[in-house]
């Protein structure tokens, strides 16, 4: 085993074809329902399992076994992938009154989206649901691996997950999807982060600086490093991505993918963050594993849903 995915696991309600956002109070209407698999960290282990050799990504959760059965779509999804999902705490329905994680998406028609997330018992996803992994973060750190992970779930139990990463060796990736506000993260970074990939909207949380062009990003991922990140890779959508370490200070443009006229949001900071972490795990350097990053970002973009991208489809391998 080589990474360890901490996190949620959701179904995704998607609303496709919506003409645009509507106002309070106000009816619109859109084309087509799409539910599958979700929940940011879910997604990445998916796409993660899609992009390394078998057998090497495990994820580490909680779910509930539903009278509607939403819960199957995103375990089923992981299994089908090759992800173990051993490490995934399953409640039986009758234990509690909560839902698994599930998430409304509307995507207007030139694939932006809106993602409303109802946790479910992800909000009780704690740190003896880290500690009932310790067996799997012992053979990960056999295999000098990795941990990744997203705040779509309890900001103590993701502290604990790096403290626990860092105990066992582990580089920790983090993406701050699903942060709210007023979050404080000081104790988080402290615990030892190695790459944070935030987007522009999350970085002005993280740092209090709106992240327009170059300059304004370095401002951003100074403060940052200065926190004790070593990595800092900001995505700005459309505007590919600011990459900054020790030794690069790189913009990483987005590449024209051409072939499909679908355009939706969902998924592609994902896809971008499971690329970002299967190339540094293949030895590729920080600046080609962000190219080919964000080119499987930008992929992602021109497919509806959660698709995720094969190695096969990438160049330069």
């Amino acid at each position: 085993m080589k990474t360890i995915v901490v996190g949620s696991l959701n179904t995704d309600l998607v609303a496709t074809g919506i003409e645009r956002f509507p106002k309070a109070g106000e009816h619109v209407y859109g084309k087509e329902l799409l539910i599958g698999p979700g929940g940011k960290s879910r997604n990445i282990a998916d796409m993660l399992a899609h992009l390394t050799p078998e057998n090497t990504v495990a994820m580490v959760g909680r779910t509930v076994k539903d009278d509607y059965g939403l819960w199957r779509q995103p375990m089923d999804a992981l299994e089908r992938a090759g992800v173990t999902t051993d490490y995934v705490h399953v409640l039986e329905g009758d234990g509690t009154d909560k839902l698994p994680g599930i998430a409304l998406i509307p995507v207007d028609r030139q694939g932006n989206n809106q993602i409303i997330v109802l946790p479910g018992v992800s909000d009780d996803f704690d740190t003896a649901d880290i500690d009932a992994a310790t067996k799997l973060f012992e053979d990960v750190a056999a295999n000098d691996g990795t941990l990744v992970l997203t705040l779509e779930c309890p900001l103590e139990t993701a502290s604990y997950a790096v403290q626990q990463a860092n105990k066992f060796g582990l580089k920790v990736l983090f993406d701050p999807g699903g942060i709210q506000a007023d979050a404080d993260l000081t104790e988080l970074l402290g615990a030892g982060v190695y790459l944070i990939k935030p987007n522009e909207h999350e970085a002005k949380i993280l740092t209090g600086v709106d992240v327009k062009d170059f300059d304004s990003a370095k401002q951003a991922a100074e403060a940052l490093q200065q926190q004790g990140v070593s990595v800092v890779m900001i995505t700005t959508g459309v505007h590919g991505a600011y990459l900054f370490s020790e030794e690069l200070q790189v913009h990483i443009p987005v590449p024209d993918v051409s072939g499909s006229d679908a355009k939706d949001e969902t998924g592609c900071g994902d896809q971008t963050m499971a690329a970002m972490c299967a190339f540094i795990q293949a030895g590729k350097t920080l600046k080609d594993a962000a190219t080919l990053a964000v080119l499987a970002g930008t992929m992602q973009f021109h497919r509806l849903g959660i698709q995720p991208v094969l190695l096969s489809e990438l160049p330069d391998r």
